[in-house]
This record gives structure tokens, C-alpha cells and sequence, in this order.
């Protein structure tokens, strides 16, 4: 979408006045746009609003423990069998870096202050409440409030939008042609061009439930429990066309492809930065942590006002809160 309001406001209402869905939502996920004050202001005081939330000890670790110069990398989406697919590999693999806290950036992850002063009916989601175990739940319950239809797919509610790294590769398309070589890791081979007319098509995606003309072939390929974030498609038609040993070769090519994504993805989890190591960091670091206490002091109004019992909930923010008390009495 366009960072300039007027151009926004102006998609935004084509979008809606074109009447092709029953409901519609504006999405604001990003707040160095041109005038933002003043397109909150034309949404309307009372236009309903739902705003995620959560800890902020977990909105400060999700912003500085990952490597976010991932999400700009540009590479081909499509391959065959000769390819190395340790090229993707490289891509979702987590890089060690030291922990660096900038407050100006912090600005665009810390936002209520920006949008909840144009709107009065506001519905806080917080982020456990779309956590995999409940999030079917969660969109039910705004269904009825909102009267929207509830979600039907319930398989894609399953998903976590950050597992390790595995967001930023995909989609991947692999164009399986039996004239190609076949890479492994114990054998390379030289790459061949992609031959998309004469090949059969497999994508590689987060898990969701495939129309009638797919099937999820992933649970072949791994019984590894990614596959509640992870599917490989591919036209049940073509799946009676292919050759019974070719089929073979493009599972083997596959399933080693996906070890080393769960083997990554793995290793990215447990080295990605964990709240408590944020508060290993704060307790190290008073005036850091006093000047996010104002921060904090200044975004979570509203949500002590009117919600309490939610700020309460969050473990490691109270964890902070005496922090900051302890750097207060000494």
C-alpha cells in the first residue's frame, strides 16, 4: 500500500466501493505514512477497531532478536531438480548477533499511541489469543461480535506466522522434469534451466487446506510435526501421470530438501532470542531499561485504563515492572 494517506484512503475506498466481499477491513501495520493523523481521522471515531497486542518484554524480543534483513532478500522462487537447494537453506538460517536496542525503531512496533486516540470502540486481541490453540477460537468469537462469517479453513489457523525463518522463502515452486539431473547433498550435479512448459509442478507453502484439484504430499516426505506449518502441493492429475521411479526421485530430492528446512528451522527457534534473555539484558542495563519503562509508561495507557487484567497477564512485563522499581529504590 502506498505510505502517502491520501493515496491510501483513495485505494482504499476503490477497493471497498468495488463491492466484491461482504466485509472489509483497513489494514494499518505500518506508521511512517504521509498524514497518518489525519486518514485515522477519516476512518470515522467509531469505525470498529481490533488491535493486537502483547507483552511488551515479547514485542521488544521479536523486534531486536531476529534477523530482519531477511524479509528484503531477493531470490528466485522457482528451481528444479538439479538445483542445490542449499541456496534456500542459506536464507532461513539464523545469523548470532549482538543485541542492540534502537529507539527510534522501536517506534513502529510500539504504536497505540499513534492509532487508539482517533477511535472509542476498540477490541484488544492479545497475541496468545492467536497462538495455534487458539486462534480458531479466537477468530469465532470475533465473527460474532463483528458479524462476519466465522473461518472455515481451520486447518490454516494451525500456522505459526514465525517459524523460524520459513516465512521469508516461501512460496517455492519446483518444476520436476525427468531429463534433469538430481541434485543431493551427496552428489552435485550441473544446473540445467528451468523447463516449465514439460514439467510437473510441486509448491512448496505453509500449511493450508489444498483445493479439490491438490494434494498435501508433505506427511510422504516427513512425519516431522513442521508439517502443521509446512505442505508440498501438487495436482492430483498429474500425480497418476508420473512415473512410478520418477516419483520415487522427486520424494527423495524433496525429503532432503525438507530435513535440512526442519534441521534450520530447528537450530533457528532455539538460538532466536527468548524473553528471558531480553531481561538478562535490561537488568545489565539500567538506563536502557528505564528509558523503555517510559516508553512503556506511555503505550500501555490505554491498556491499563481500560484493560488491566491483560496487562496484568503478561509474565515478563511485571517481571520488568519490579525491574524498574528495584533501579528506582537504589
Amino acid at each position: 500500500m502506498p505510505l502517502d494517506s491520501k493515496e491510501r484512503y483513495i485505494q482504499n475506498f476503490i477497493d471497498i466501493s468495488e463491492g466484491k466481499y461482504q466485509y472489509y477491513g483497513v489494514n494499518i501495520s505500518e506508521f511512517n505514512i504521509k498524514d497518518l493523523e489525519k486518514f485515522c481521522h477519516l476512518l470515522g471515531k467509531d469505525t470498529p477497531v481490533i488491535i493486537g497486542t502483547r507483552d511488551s518484554i515479547g514485542i521488544l524480543k521479536h523486534c531486536v532478536g531476529r534477523n530482519w534483513d531477511k524479509h528484503i532478500i531477493n531470490f528466485n522462487h522457482e528451481f528444479n531438480l538439479s538445483h542445490d537447494f542449499r541456496d534456500y537453506i542459506r536464507h532461513i538460517t539464523h545469523k548470532d548477533m549482538e543485541l542492540n536496542i534502537d529507539f527510534k525503531d522501536l517506534e513502529n512496533s510500539f504504536t497505540s499511541t499513534k492509532i487508539l486516540p482517533f477511535f472509542r470502540n476498540i477490541t484488544p486481541i492479545d497475541c496468545e489469543e492467536i497462538l495455534p490453540h487458539n486462534a480458531l477460537e479466537t477468530m469465532e468469537r470475533l465473527a460474532t461480535k463483528f458479524n462476519f462469517n466465522p473461518p472455515k479453513n481451520k486447518t490454516y489457523f494451525q500456522n505459526y506466522e514465525f517459524k523460524g525463518y520459513l516465512r521469508y522463502i516461501l512460496p517455492l515452486v519446483l518444476y520436476a522434469n525427468e531429463k534433469d539431473p538430481i541434485f543431493s547433498l551427496e552428489k552435485s550435479v550441473e544446473e540445467t534451466p528451468l523447463d516449465r512448459e514439460n514439467s510437473f509442478v510441486f509448491i512448496i507453502n505453509v500449511n493450508t487446506e489444498p483445493n479439490e484439484d491438490h494434494k498435501n504430499i508433505f506427511k510422504e516426505l516427513s512425519q516431522d510435526p513442521i508439517s502443521k506449518n509446512l505442505g508440498v502441493y501438487v495436482k492430483k492429475e498429474d500425480l497418476k501421470r508420473i512415473d512410478k521411479e520418477f516419483y520415487a526421485k522427486i520424494k527423495a530430492y524433496l525429503s532432503e530438501f525438507i530435513a535440512e528446512i526442519i534441521r534450520v528451522t530447528k537450530e533457528a527457534e532455539e538460538k532466536i532470542l527468548k524473553e528471558k534473555d531480553v531481561l538478562e539484558y535490561l537488568k545489565k542495563h539500567k538506563d536502557i531499561s528505564l528509558k523503555f519503562k517510559q516508553m512503556c509508561d506511555e503505550e500501555l495507557k490505554y491498556f491499563k485504563q481500560n484493560h488491566p487484567n491483560l496487562v496484568n497477564s503478561w509474565h515478563y512485563y511485571k517481571k520488568f515492572e519490579k525491574l524498574c522499581e528495584t533501579f528506582a529504590i537504589n
